[in-house]
């Protein structure tokens, strides 16, 4: 394996959550290497870390959204069929079961709205995303010094 085909490996192992003593001993390379490799293409990481999300949660919403359209398609059955009173079923039971629908369809709703407000927020988050990658080098460094300190 190349030196450019290593790069691409650590690039997909770090975005994927994989700490930088897992990489160095997949790729077999020293810790600073893996450790100058992560500031290096730190940006690198974190984009396809954010590519990664985005379509999870593109997935994620457009999962909600079908789910609404189910309830929805499902709600007006049940409006149909107790309007031609074609349902023999108590009506008490019936309306209990329009009520939790009802409900479902709300939360369903909440849910959609809620992820497309926290899009507009994952900015925010994104920041944060990169002082969690250096704190955790920040350790990984310590624990390295520690350990050579000891031997």
């Amino acid at each position: 394996m190349n030196q450019l085909e290593q790069i691409k490996k650590f690039i997909e192992l770090r975005s994927s959550g994989q700490t930088i003593r897992e990489i160095a001993k997949i790729l077999n390379k020293s810790v600073n290497t893996i450790l100058n490799w992560n500031k290096k293409y730190c940006s690198v990481v974190f984009e396809v870390q954010s590519e990664e999300l985005t379509e999870f949660k593109k997935k994620l919403l457009e999962e909600k959204k079908s789910r609404l359209e189910y309830l929805n398609f499902n709600l007006t059955k049940i409006k149909e069929r107790l309007d031609k009173s074609e349902i023999i079923m108590r009506y008490d039971k019936m309306l209990l079961l329009l009520i939790k629908l009802s409900k479902s369809i709300d939360e369903c709703q909440r849910n959609i709205v809620l992820s497309e407000v926290s899009e507009k927020i994952s900015v925010i988050d994104e920041n944060n995303i990169i002082d969690e990658i250096y704190k955790e080098e920040n350790i990984e460094k310590q624990e390295e010094n520690q350990e050579l300190r000891q031997n």
